[in-house]
């Protein structure tokens, strides 16, 4: 009789092993998604004028020497405007103002090239986007006759650079 004892527990833990080692599995896809959403960035610094001496009476060109910087993800095709008023108001009260002008080169400065609106004029970003910061020359323009017989002291303006994409 313990024969049959100890074969009857060899059989009971036998089968209790099969069953723990045949579990079910089932199987589902979950999916994952991640959207990188198209943006541009400004960053910008001032552009400083040299002095505007009032004995030589000439017209005066300043850049943004790299410190306008626009960043734009890849395949956005951004667009630069500004409508912001181009007017340096003068020390005191600010009565006195000068105008100035800005574009993409010396030359398009004179015709005051960067669009004050973005619909169909605003100048296309010289550079390819693709997520890095890069510099865009713009220049400024202040006329001889615009500054003549101003008074002396510090002329400041904040324009804002927009980026369309």
């Amino acid at each position: 009789m313990n024969t049959k004892l100890t074969i009857l527990a060899i059989l009971s833990v036998t089968a209790s092993l099969s069953s723990a080692a045949m579990a079910e599995t089932a199987s589902g896809t979950m999916n994952v998604s991640a959207t990188v959403a198209e943006a541009c960035s400004v960053s910008a610094s001032t552009m400083t004028f040299p002095p505007l001496s009032p004995f030589v009476q000439e017209d005066v060109v300043a850049d943004t020497a790299g410190s306008l910087m626009i960043a734009c993800t890849s395949v956005t095709t951004p667009l630069i405007w500004s409508d912001s008023p181009r007017f340096l108001t003068g020390p005191g009260a600010g009565v006195d103002t000068i105008p100035f002008s800005l574009g993409q080169t010396p030359a398009t400065a004179l015709t005051n090239a960067l669009p004050v609106i973005s619909s169909g004029e605003a100048i296309a970003a010289p550079f390819t986007a693709d997520g890095t910061e890069q510099a865009v020359p713009l220049h400024g323009l202040i006329k001889a006759a615009d500054y003549s017989g101003k008074a002396p002291g510090l002329y400041s303006a904040s324009i804002v650079i927009n980026v369309e994409y």
